[in-house]
């Protein structure tokens, strides 16, 4: 039995040195070249180094963010740097634990909180696509200690061995994927960056809806529902860490909703009605409302009939004028 049990326990060190070493190797690392979120995890810890600038405007959410704003255009015109801390498909229980690890780095002025990420989630039951955004988010993060705090919050206990092994995750590419292996093999090292100024904006969609869309709303009826969309628990209390934290560190909060096309959504009072209790007196910026539907026409919007619509680069424009008004206007920045 002895001889057995060591036997067992010799296969299981061995096993684990070959994962531990595959990872250090980035043997099964994903493509970079579309890694915006690594991307922007790199150039956030540039910023907050002692002669980095820093950033005044964080915004944080997920892809409706960093598809629906133009952070140059805002520090432009604000004369601070706004910087986008968002990540494919999270929730708000992942944006605490990304914000509490940027607030190391960097201490902003104000938070804006784009609104996709109140939704009504069990952060420990996501599967699919939704884990997988929530994987590559976890990745990207660099304070270990923290990565490890919020481990049991963000992932069951199946999943947190997946969340911090890339080769058990990605383990598939052995039979799908051997160029990239064979490419990871050749290259161990993390990615490079350019020295430049990246704010955390990922240009994703340039061309507006087609009319073939247009005809499916005609025919179909709106895809979202606002009724459908509604707060969780879980949403909630990640909302209220959030909010003590940025008391805390004395940082202002907003926030932003970022439209979809008008008749993408049906019944948008009940949406604000879901989201109203959750933001209070906070200063909101309801970009949903019908009060700003002819600031965005048709070439504003992704060109899709799917439930989650992002903003074309015009859409983005536009929106990011509106929240430059908004700022000025109730005066949310120290001059």
């Amino acid at each position: 039995m002895k001889r057995f049990v060591l036997e067992i326990l010799s296969a299981l060190v061995v096993i684990v040195a070959v994962v531990a070493l595959c990872d250090h190797r980035r043997v099964f690392a994903q493509e970079e070249r579309n890694n915006h979120t690594g991307k922007a995890w790199h150039y956030l810890y540039k910023y907050g180094e002692p002669d980095g600038g820093g950033v005044d405007v964080m915004i944080l959410g997920n892809s409706h963010a960093y598809t629906g704003l133009l952070p140059d255009l805002i520090s432009q015109t604000l004369g601070k740097r706004c910087f986008i801390l968002a990540a494919q498909g999270v929730h708000m229980t992942d944006c605490f634990y990304m914000l509490e690890e940027a607030l190391t780095v960097v201490h902003p002025q104000l938070l804006v909180i784009e609104t996709y990420p109140l939704a009504d989630y069990k952060q420990k039951e996501l599967s699919g696509i939704d884990l997988s955004c929530q994987y590559q988010s976890f990745e990207n993060r660099r304070n270990v200690w923290l990565k490890l705090k919020s481990t049991p919050d963000l992932f069951s206990l199946d999943n947190a061995p997946f969340a911090w092994s890339r080769t058990l995750r990605n383990h598939g590419y052995l039979f799908d994927s051997q160029g990239l292996i064979i490419h990871n093999l050749k290259n161990p090292h993390p990615p490079v960056y350019e020295d430049e100024e990246y704010l955390g904006r990922f240009i994703t969609f340039t061309e507006g809806l087609t009319q073939a869309t247009l005809d499916r709303y005609e025919t179909e009826g709106p895809p979202v529902d606002g009724k459908d969309m509604t707060v969780g628990k879980e949403a909630e209390q990640a909302l209220a860490r959030i909010r003590a934290l940025c008391e805390e560190k004395g940082i202002r909060v907003m926030f932003l909703t970022i439209p979809m096309y008008h008749l993408h959504i049906q019944h948008r009072s009940e949406l604000e009605k879901n989201l109203a209790p959750y933001i209070g007196d906070t200063p909101w910026l309801d970009l949903q409302d019908p009060g700003y539907d002819k600031s965005f026409t048709e070439d504003c919007f992704e060109d899709t009939y799917n439930p989650n619509q992002h903003q074309t680069v015009r859409g983005a424009f536009i929106s990011t004028a509106h929240l430059n008004h908004f700022i000025q206007q109730n005066k949310l920045l120290a001059d």
